[in-house]
């Protein structure tokens, strides 16, 4: 009897399947008014199938699943009339499309109206994970919902974090949600309560105000920062800022963003206040900055770029700035340029301004315009001889001091042998010529042509190790030995003017010697793929002068290079340079990174120059072991001057829905506090804007 009455359902579920598909009926996706008028196939189960012709209505009960296209329905009871779109179900009812979801004890529906009911229900939207649960929800529309005696929260579980409950609530999506008589819940706990508020449920963007930020530092005082959104066009958007700063003023800001043809996209923005305090003391001034960013192609596939940033006051990055990148400029520039690529031949022209922050800029050289032609290394026939050309043509402007004209062409011939294949042989020469005219100091037209030489001899020698020191894998070690000679003849430059490394070329007669190892792992991966990894690389060098000025001193500093990367989690790398006559270092680099998965990690860095007097550490620290608990702790220290540039202490504590993160600044000549408190789909408070009045 079981084996019949198995075989019977079968039969009746094979039965129905057969006539709803011959009957081609329901819905794909979530655009319900499609019922009944899709050609697509429909899937229909259950324990217990009937269908009435005459009346059309469909009856289906016991583990109901029924599934059209990307449209989901699961009951235990379902009834559906063919003729008038009705729909009915019952016990644990889900509704699922792609983008959202609806659930309930019982759903009366109308397919064709795309209107209904659902009791004890509950709608997810996926893109917000907003949650609304209502006893009462009722469908009016494609778009619209009321929801009565609900509550709304975009955080998972049985008890989320916050939510927001309401009497009614009126939900558009696209739109927004508003709520009357609401209920701030911390967990199950009422904490606040709002007659009326309106929360974004939207999946596009949408012009309006943005969240207001508040903040205070010991230089801008009390700052509140506000934002209205407005979209232009589907490739277009404009921000604009007002920002009150109690120390110092009203702040006034626009940004622009855009996308057009030809991956043509860019952003564009500018800032101005009228600065009424400076450090507690009154003044009166202005500060102003512009930013443009843009990268794109022009017709006739001319590329075009932008980077461009200038401030009217050197002290503007001191002011607005809150990181080390920004309050401790020391110049901004300007670039734009048009570049053309006919295969190996380029066309390049530029513009270049830079504002110096630190001296007085009116002596800085610009160059407007820079134009090059180049020619990249190209074989001559089937030899082993190439050649390349480089052209530059410069302008070099600027309001105090000598400016003028150069153009520089230089021609290179080189080889590449491999005697006995064995060894690498390639050496390269090219004659640098500049010629120089309009020059501001009443100097006559000049030219000077000098000639350069290089060669370079290199081999390599390796051998291969299974499963070292009881690595599973192969270990490959390379020993890469190189001999570089250098040659630039000594010539009179000093009729020359000078704008730049080009215009006075030292004499060079030197050879150096280097000794190249790398360690290069090899893995055969869970999935068969084979698997690479240069763990570890060496490079030691020094360099034999042989000119005249070197005659008591031939062999210079001793320079060794490391980049350490034993797995992903640990990296270092070195770059230290020793005087071998004094045996002190006189260049050290060193960057050391700990990182795993979880957003735990520690960054060291440590540069030393003395020529240039710089003594200086870095430590960035993140720890998320302690989870839901997350630390940061940021320094920049100073050697060479004994003192601090810059500590960042920061906690903060996230949930699935919401954070909240504490935070103290202390630079140079600014410490701040700032508390940000961020709830999924509704925003963070306590933002501060940074440069160019950015949020």
């Amino acid at each position: 009897m079981a084996e019949k009455g198995l075989y019977k359902i079968m039969w009746l579920r094979s039965l129905l399947l057969i006539i709803l598909i011959s009957h081609a009926s329901l819905v794909l996706a979530a655009d319900w008014k499609q019922v009944g008028e899709s050609d697509l196939p429909v899937q229909l189960e259950a324990d217990q199938l009937s269908y009435n012709k005459d009346t059309g209505l469909y009856h289906a009960s016991g583990d109901v699943k029924l599934i059209q296209g990307e449209l989901d329905v699961r009951s235990q009871v379902l009834e559906w009339n063919q003729i008038n779109g009705d729909l009915m179900a019952e016990g644990d009812v889900r509704l699922i499309s792609p983008d959202e979801e609806l659930s309930g004890s019982k759903v009366r529906y109308n397919l064709q109206q795309e209107t209904g009911t659902i009791e004890n229900g509950h709608f997810f939207l996926r893109d917000q994970n907003l949650h609304v649960y209502g006893q009462t929800i009722e469908r009016r529309g494609e778009l619209d919902y009321l929801v009565k005696k609900g509550t709304f929260t975009t955080c998972d579980g049985d008890v989320p974090a916050w939510k927001f409950g309401a009497s009614h609530l009126d939900v558009t999506l696209g739109g927004y949600a508003r709520a009357r008589n609401t209920i701030f819940y911390l967990k199950n706990v009422p904490t606040l309560y709002f007659p009326y508020m309106i929360y974004p449920a939207k999946t596009d963007r949408e012009s309006g105000l943005l969240i207001p930020g508040i903040g205070y530092s010991d230089k801008r005082g009390f700052q509140y920062s506000s934002a209205y959104y407005q979209v232009l066009g589907i490739n277009q958007d404009a921000t604009l800022y007002l920002d009150y700063l109690s120390e110092m003023g009203i702040g006034k800001g626009l940004e622009y963003r855009y996308i057009f043809g030809n991956n043509n996209a860019g952003e564009a923005r500018v800032y101005h206040m009228n600065v009424d305090k400076v450090d507690g003391e009154e003044v009166d001034e202005e500060r102003y900055a512009v930013e443009w960013q843009h990268d794109g192609t022009l017709p006739g596939g001319v590329r075009m770029v932008a980077d461009v940033e200038y401030v009217n006051d050197d002290e503007y990055f001191e002011d607005f700035g809150t990181v080390a990148e920004e309050y401790n400029k020391e110049s901004v520039e300007s670039l734009f340029y048009l570049s053309k690529s006919w295969g190996k031949y380029s066309l390049l022209g530029q513009l270049k301004y830079t504002k110096d922050l630190e001296d007085d800029d009116d002596t800085t050289l610009q160059l407007l315009p820079r134009i090059s032609f180049d020619v990249t290394r190209q074989r001559i026939a089937n030899s082993a001889f190439y050649y390349a050309l480089d052209t530059e043509y410069s302008n070099f402007w600027r309001q105090e001091g000598v400016t003028g004209e150069r153009l520089m062409v230089k021609p290179l011939l080189a080889a590449s042998f491999q005697p006995w294949d064995v060894i690498g042989v390639t050496p390269e020469l090219s004659y640098r010529e500049r010629l120089y005219w309009n020059i501001s100091d009443d100097s006559d037209s000049d030219n000077e042509g000098i000639v350069e030489f290089s060669t370079r001899f290199s081999t390599r020698m390796q051998r291969i190790y299974d499963q070292p020191f009881g690595f599973s894998g192969k270990l490959k070690h390379s020993l890469e030995p190189e001999v570089v000679y250098s040659y630039i003849p000594e010539v009179d430059q000093d009729d020359l003017p000078y704008f730049d490394q080009y215009d006075d070329i030292d004499e060079e007669n030197q050879v150096e010697l280097a000794l190249v190892q790398r360690f290069t792992t090899r893995t055969e991966g869970a999935n068969g793929k084979t698997a690479y990894r240069q763990f570890l690389y060496l490079r030691l060098s020094q360099t034999y002068d042989l000119t005249s000025e070197a005659s008591g001193q031939r062999f210079q500093d001793l320079r060794l290079q490391m980049t350490l990367l034993p797995s992903d989690w640990f990296s270092l790398s070195t770059d230290t340079t020793l005087d071998v006559d004094s045996g002190d270092w006189t260049d050290i680099a060193v960057t050391a990174k700990v990182q795993d998965k979880e957003e735990n990690s520690l960054r060291i860095e440590y540069s030393y120059d003395s020529e240039d007097e710089i003594d200086y550490g870095l430590i960035d620290l993140s720890v998320a072991f302690l989870k839901p608990v997350y630390l940061i702790y940021q320094q920049r220290y100073d050697y060479a001057t004994d003192e601090q540039l810059e500590q960042v202490v920061g906690i903060e504590y996230r949930q699935q829905c919401w954070s909240a993160q504490l935070s103290y600044r202390d630079n140079e000549g600014d410490r701040s506090v700032m508390l940000v408190f961020t709830m999924n789909g509704i925003g963070s408070v306590g933002n501060i804007s940074g440069s160019l009045g950015g949020s």
